[in-house]
């Protein structure tokens, strides 16, 4: 939500939120898991549907435990993903939501609550508190929804208005700390084969690549301008293959 929340303020990708708001509210209720709805309509299910699926979770007796004690805030979620879709601008019901659901939800981090208050008032903040704030959702997003539907606008959002700074300590070091020894400067070379808006994205398929993960189709699809230049020269044949090589020889004695 804090990322439809800030994807909202932005021209570029205020379409993407409201399309977002409008999958996730277009149904009667959260009672049936939709295999094309949004994860954030999914999420809703699991605290608010069946108790079956609960039973096919990992530690089933403690999800029903923990569900039984949490009551979502239905008709407010309801209202914001409505007000969204519609493309209404933000107001301050829309942020004592937010606190009703962080409150119905338990969620006690610090580091969220302020990323929260900040993107509520996000045209007041600085340029570097509005640096600090869009890498704090970042990290917690590659954290917490690795393979979600919506981490791809963010991504590319903070690409676009350099919003991503190295000044932020990662608080989820474990998950969402770079796995590969690329520097600023390599990673702005990336951008001559995969195109500024996905350096990010390529950044993190070659992370997961090198670990041998399952890369989410986000990360592939910034990716595929590089894979698509690999592939226009094996069509070329062997003495453009033979090329290719003998530039790869120079590039990695030029390292030296």
């Amino acid at each position: 939500m804090l990322v439809l929340e800030l994807l909202r303020r932005f021209p570029q990708t205020a379409p993407t939120a409201h399309g977002y708001a409008k999958s996730t509210s277009g149904y009667d209720s959260y009672k049936h898991f939709r295999m094309n709805g949004t994860d954030l309509y999914n999420f809703v299910y699991f605290i608010n549907g069946s108790d079956d699926v609960l039973k096919k979770l990992k530690d089933p007796k403690g999800a029903i435990g923990l569900r039984k004690q949490t009551t979502m805030p239905l008709m407010n979620f309801n209202r914001y993903v409505t007000r969204l879709s519609q493309g209404l601008a933000p107001n301050m019901d829309d942020q004592n939501v937010f606190m009703r659901i962080e409150n119905a939800l338990r969620i006690s981090n610090s580091d969220y609550k302020a990323v929260r208050r900040n993107i509520f008032n996000f045209n007041r903040l600085s340029t570097n508190e509005k640096q600090k704030t869009v890498t704090r959702l970042l990290y917690a997003s590659r954290a917490k929804l690795r393979s979600s539907d919506i981490i791809e606008h963010l991504e590319k959002l903070a690409a676009l208005k350099d919003y991503e700074t190295r000044s932020v300590k990662d608080t989820e070091p474990t998950v969402s700390m770079p796995d590969l020894p690329i520097d600023q400067k390599q990673l702005a070379f990336y951008r001559y084969l995969v195109g500024a808006p996905n350096l990010l994205l390529a950044q993190k398929f070659i992370q997961l690549a090198v670990q041998g993960k399952s890369i989410p189709p986000q990360f592939v699809r910034a990716y595929f301008p590089a894979i698509k230049t690999i592939d226009n020269i094996v069509k070329g044949g062997p003495a453009f293959i033979s090329m290719l090589r003998a530039l790869e020889k120079r590039a990695k004695q030029s390292q030296k």
